[in-house]
C-alpha cells in the first residue's frame, strides 16, 4: 500500500481533490486529522511513545475523533505491536481507520492534514513509498475565501492580508525543489477528470484501480458535523467561477498590498498579477495601516486563546520549532 500525502494550505480545494480520488477504486482518502502532525511534534524521538500517551493525544484532536476509531480496540492493536515506532503507530490507526470505513487494503491511502510539510524528510524515512501531492491556489484566491470561515475552532481563519499572504508565500518556497507532485486548483477546475487521472497515474495505480466505483457525495458523508459547514461545495460539479471570484470581491489595495508581498511566488506559479496602478494613496495606507495593527491584535488574541482557553500554548511552541 502507497501512502500519499497531501499538502495545502487551507482553503486550497484539499477536499474537493480528497472527493474525486476517493470515487476510485484502488484509493481510500481519510479525512483530514493533524493527528500525524501531532504525533511528530510531541514526540520527537519515536523511543518516547507510549500507548497511554499517544492515545490521549490523539483523542485530543477534533478532527481525529470524528474518524470514530474505538479508543479500546486502537488500545488493544497498539498494545499488540509491542514497542512503538511512528510507523507502528500511524499503521495501527490506519488498520483501524479501514475496518471502520469498511475497506478493503488499497492501493494507495491518501492522507490529508495540516502540517505534513514541515515533516517530509521524516514522512520519506518512515514510508519509503511516500508520495507528496502539493496543491497550490491561487493566493490570493485562498485569503478572500477564508475571509468569512469559521474554522472548527471557532475563530475566523486568516482573515488578515499580512498573515493569509505570508502563510502563503512560506508555503510556496517550502515546496520549491521539493519532489512532489504539483497540482494546481485551477488546473483541477478545469479538468478534473484529466488532473486525477494524472494523479493516480503519478501514484502508479493500476487500470482496475481506475475504476470509478463511488461518488464525490460519498466522501463528503464522511466529513465530520463540526467540519462540514467548511465543504459546502463538495459533492457538487467543480465551479470553474470560484477561482476568480476574488477579483470582485477583494478591494484594488487589498490586492496591491497582497501582490507587494507575494509577487514573485504568483508568478513563479504561473499567476498574472492584476493590481491597479492607481490606487489612491490614502486607500492604501488604510489598508496597510488598519491590516498591520490587525496583524498585531491577532498574535496577541491567540497567544491569550492558546493560553488561557484551549491551553495548548506548550504545543503551539512544539510546532514553532518545526517551521522554517
Amino acid at each position: 500500500m502507497i501512502h500519499a500525502f497531501i499538502l495545502y494550505d487551507s482553503r486550497s480545494g484539499s477536499t474537493l481533490l480528497s472527493s474525486l480520488l476517493n470515487q476510485y477504486a484502488g484509493v481510500v482518502v481519510g479525512q483530514e486529522s493533524h493527528f500525524i502532525s501531532l504525533i511528530l511534534e510531541n514526540y520527537r524521538d519515536e523511543k518516547l511513545l507510549t500507548v497511554e500517551g499517544v492515545l490521549e493525544l490523539l483523542y485530543s484532536e477534533p478532527r481525529f475523533v470524528e474518524w470514530n476509531i474505538d479508543r479500546e480496540q486502537l488500545r488493544h492493536r497498539l498494545t499488540g505491536r509491542g514497542s512503538l515506532s511512528y510507523r507502528a503507530v500511524f499503521d495501527a490507526v490506519f488498520m483501524e481507520y479501514l475496518e471502520v470505513r469498511g475497506e478493503k487494503m488499497p492501493e494507495v491511502l491518501v492522507i490529508k492534514g495540516a502540517r505534513h510539510d514541515f515533516h517530509m524528510s521524516k514522512l520519506k524515512n518512515i514510508y519509503s513509498d511516500a508520495r507528496f501531492v502539493f496543491l497550490l491556489r491561487d493566493g490570493r484566491a485562498v485569503f478572500n475565501s477564508k475571509l468569512d470561515m469559521v474554522s472548527l475552532t471557532g475563530m475566523k481563519m486568516s482573515n488578515n492580508v499580512f498573515q493569509a499572504a505570508f502563510d502563503w508565500k512560506k508555503m510556496v518556497n517550502r515546496m520549491n525543489g521539493q519532489s512532489v507532485i504539483r497540482l494546481r486548483f485551477e488546473d483541477l477546475l478545469a479538468a478534473p477528470e484529466r488532473e486525477v487521472l494524472r494523479i493516480l497515474d503519478e501514484f502508479g495505480v493500476s487500470s482496475e484501480g481506475k475504476e470509478v466505483v463511488a461518488s464525490q457525495q460519498d466522501y463528503y458523508k464522511l466529513i465530520g458535523s463540526r467540519q462540514k459547514h467548511l465543504h459546502q461545495n463538495v459533492g457538487k460539479a467543480p465551479d470553474r467561477t470560484i477561482a476568480v471570484k476574488w477579483k470582485e470581491r477583494l478591494s484594488p489595495a487589498q490586492i496591491q498590498l497582497y501582490e507587494l508581498i507575494c509577487a514573485r511566488e504568483l508568478l513563479q506559479s504561473g499567476y498574472k498579477l492584476c493590481a491597479s496602478g492607481n490606487v489612491p494613496f490614502k486607500d492604501s495606507v488604510r489598508v496597510i495601516g488598519g491590516q498591520g495593527l490587525h496583524w498585531i491584535w491577532l498574535k496577541l488574541r491567540n497567544i491569550f486563546y492558546y493560553t488561557f482557553i484551549e491551553r495548548s500554548l506548550l504545543r503551539k511552541l512544539r510546532e514553532k520549532r518545526f517551521e522554517q
